[in-house]
Parts: C-alpha cells; sequence; structure tokens
C-alpha cells in the first residue's frame, strides 16, 4: 500500500518542484526576459489562479473518470506543458503556456489527496494525505533549491524542461501503481450545496486561503528580497531555499505523526505559529545571513506541514464532503498563492520590498485567529472535527 501512496508523493514531487521553480528562477526569468520581478510574479499569480478557479469545475467534470486514467492525465499534460515552456519565444507565451500547465497541477494534487483516502483505512486516513503531501516538501528540499542552482548555471529553459521529463516518469509509476477501477464518489448539487451551507468548514478552507497569500507576498519574491537584503548569490540562495525544505520535511513528518494525537486544528496552529513569528523577525535578516538561516529553517517547519494538516481537517469536519472540500482547499492554497504574488509584485513597484514580511505576519495572525474561530464553532454545533 506505501507504494502505491508514494507513486502519489513523487507525483506531488514533480508538482510542486514544477510550481516552486519560477520563484526560484525569479532573478534569472527577470534578467533573460527583460521584465520585472513583479512581472514575474505576475506569471505565478496567473499559474495559481488557474489552479484556483479551475480546481473545483475540473473535480466535478472529471469525477467519473477513474483515478488511474486522471491522475497519469495531469502528470502527462503537466510534463509536456514544461516542455513547451522551455521552448517559449517571449514573456507572453511563458505566461500562456503556464496558465494551461497549471490545468495538470489542479487536476492532480486535489485527486490525489483524494485518492489516498481511498486506499487506506478511515482511521489511516489522516497519516495518508500527510504521506502524500510529503512530495510538496520533497520539491521545497530538492526541486526548488537545485532547480534554482541549475537555473543559474544551465539556464532556465533547460531547467524547466528537466521537469517535464520527470513529470513524464512519474506519470508511468503512477499508471503502474493506482488500482484500475478506483472511482471517486460523484458530487451532485445537493452535496456542493450542503458544502457552501457548512460554516465551519468554509471558515476552514478560508484559513489555507488568508495564510496563502501571508506566505507568498514574501516568498513569491523570495529570491530578489535575498539579493537585497544579504546579497546572496545563485548558490547563497540555492542553500537557503535547501534548509527551507529540510526542515519543511521534518514539519511534515511531524505533523503527519502528531495530528491523529493531538488534533489537526492543534497542529495547524504551531505550523501557522512558526510561519508568523520567522515573518515577525524577518526585518532581522538584512546584511545577517546566519538570521536569515534560522527564520528560513522556522519558515519551511510550518509550511507544508499545514497542507496536509488542512486537508486531514476537512476530511475529519465532513467525510462525505470530502471530494468538494478537498478540492475547494486546493483552490485556496493556489487563491493565496495567486493574491500573495500580485500583493508583494504591487509592494515592490511601489518602492516597499522590505515591508512584505510585515504583510505577511498580519495575515499569518489573522489566519490563525479565523482557524481557532472555525474549531469552536465545529464543536458549538457538533461537526466531527478533532481538536
Amino acid at each position: 500500500m506505501k507504494t502505491k501512496l508514494w507513486s502519489l508523493t513523487l507525483g506531488n514531487f514533480a508538482i510542486g518542484t514544477g510550481a516552486l521553480i519560477v520563484p526560484g528562477m525569479l532573478n534569472e526569468l527577470s534578467a533573460d526576459l527583460a521584465v520585472t520581478p513583479a512581472a514575474i510574479g505576475v506569471v505565478i499569480s496567473a499559474f495559481a489562479m488557474t489552479i484556483c478557479v479551475g480546481g473545483p469545475f475540473l473535480a466535478g467534470w472529471t469525477s467519473a473518470l477513474e483515478r488511474r486514467v486522471l491522475l497519469t492525465a495531469a502528470l502527462l499534460l503537466y510534463a509536456v506543458m514544461h516542455i513547451l515552456a522551455a521552448c517559449a519565444p517571449g514573456y507572453l507565451s511563458l505566461m500562456a503556456i503556464r496558465v494551461v500547465t497549471a490545468i495538470g497541477a489542479a487536476l492532480f494534487t486535489a485527486q490525489a489527496a483524494a485518492t489516498a483516502g481511498l486506499l487506506v483505512p478511515a482511521e489511516q486516513r489522516g497519516k495518508a494525505i500527510g504521506l502524500v503531501f510529503l512530495g510538496w516538501s520533497i520539491a521545497a528540499v530538492v526541486g526548488m533549491p537545485v532547480g534554482a542552482y541549475l537555473g543559474a548555471h544551465i539556464g532556465w529553459r533547460l531547467t524547466i524542461a528537466l521537469v517535464g521529463g520527470l513529470s513524464a516518469l512519474f506519470a508511468l509509476w503512477v499508471w503502474l501503481q493506482i488500482p484500475a477501477r478506483l472511482f471517486v464518489p460523484a458530487m451532485d448539487k445537493a452535496a456542493w450545496k450542503s458544502l457552501y451551507a457548512n460554516k465551519p468548514l468554509l471558515l476552514a478552507i478560508s484559513v489555507t486561503a488568508i495564510q496563502g497569500v501571508g506566505q507568498f507576498t514574501l516568498f513569491s519574491y523570495i529570491a530578489a528580497v535575498l539579493k537585497e537584503f544579504i546579497q546572496a548569490g545563485p548558490t547563497t540562495i540555492s542553500v537557503l531555499f535547501a534548509c527551507f525544505g529540510v526542515t519543511g520535511v521534518i514539519g511534515n513528518l511531524l505533523a503527519s505523526r502528531f495530528m491523529d494525537r493531538l488534533g489537526t486544528t492543534q497542529v495547524g496552529l504551531y505550523a501557522m505559529g512558526c510561519m508568523c513569528l520567522a515573518q515577525i523577525f524577518w526585518p532581522l535578516t538584512r546584511d545577517s545571513l546566519g538570521i536569515t538561516t534560522l527564520l528560513m529553517l522556522l519558515w519551511g517547519l510550518g509550511c507544508f506541514a499545514l497542507n496536509g494538516v488542512q486537508q486531514a481537517r476537512l476530511v475529519e469536519m465532513a467525510p462525505a464532503l470530502a471530494p468538494a472540500s478537498v478540492s475547494l482547499n486546493s483552490s485556496a492554497i493556489y487563491l493565496g498563492q495567486a493574491l500573495g504574488a500580485l500583493t508583494g509584485g504591487a509592494m515592490i513597484s511601489a518602492g516597499h520590498l522590505a515591508q512584505l514580511s510585515i504583510v505577511g505576519a498580519v495575515l499569518l495572525a489573522l489566519a490563525m485567529l479565523v482557524s481557532q474561530f472555525a474549531a469552536r464553532m465545529s464543536r458549538r454545533i457538533g461537526v466531527g472535527e478533532l481538536a
């Protein structure tokens, strides 16, 4: 069973690497395409917004497809579009290709989590979903830093083509590992209506979006910020990304281990607390590689752990609505990324690069408050959430 789950984990690794590689190569993309960092932020935002808007619709339109076919096709689309991106003649064509690429990510991320829930007993869903989302942590510890390093040394085009090749390889593994004739329960209009009437569930999903805006206001431009604050070159940026990813893996593993014991709400608060503290103290990183490293480690500890925690929390709150709520939560992840990239880009254009972390800290604190409010409301009306 773990081999099947690991195929989904590595599929998410490919998806995560493709999503994170653009922020990691922001300086190289900006220079080669002769555009500002804020313009590259628009590419990041367009990618994320496509997933946000398309995710729920795609989940409904593809609900009748068996999971093996759907997940394999999503990764193959992702692979082909990365190859095309490597050949993009200019900025606008790259943006258009990234929008289509996002369809593959929109399909795979949400449905991999839903599929994991079908492969294990109900009492093991939390751990299974956490394992699947470990792929994003691996992307952070390996894909993003290696991508940033290769982007600076062999060029962003060849680097992004390599992501395409990796996606194709893992598509084959998913096809070989996921059982045939595996389907998710169909979501009818009544189920979607029930989802939108479930206020605690919607509040829990909003936590994902709010914290995402808080993170990506800074993270979308982290390569430019590191260059500005500590004069970091490509190698230093790659190492810092690796530090971020290492604690991302550790945080994901800790969350998977403790969420069934402590409750998803509590583990989520710990994760957001780590990220909030990192952003509160971020102004101290200027001219200090040591402080920068420590705060990147702290930030990473909570970043990717929260994704799996939030998905598991939604399954616990309303198991029958899980296919829809998990899909909507995946959209919320990318909505946060899109709005964060736009917010950070607007601030940079206005000359406020140094203040990105302040906005991020405020939004992460707000997400923690909303999470607690959702948990209290859930308990008050009797929604089955572990808190």
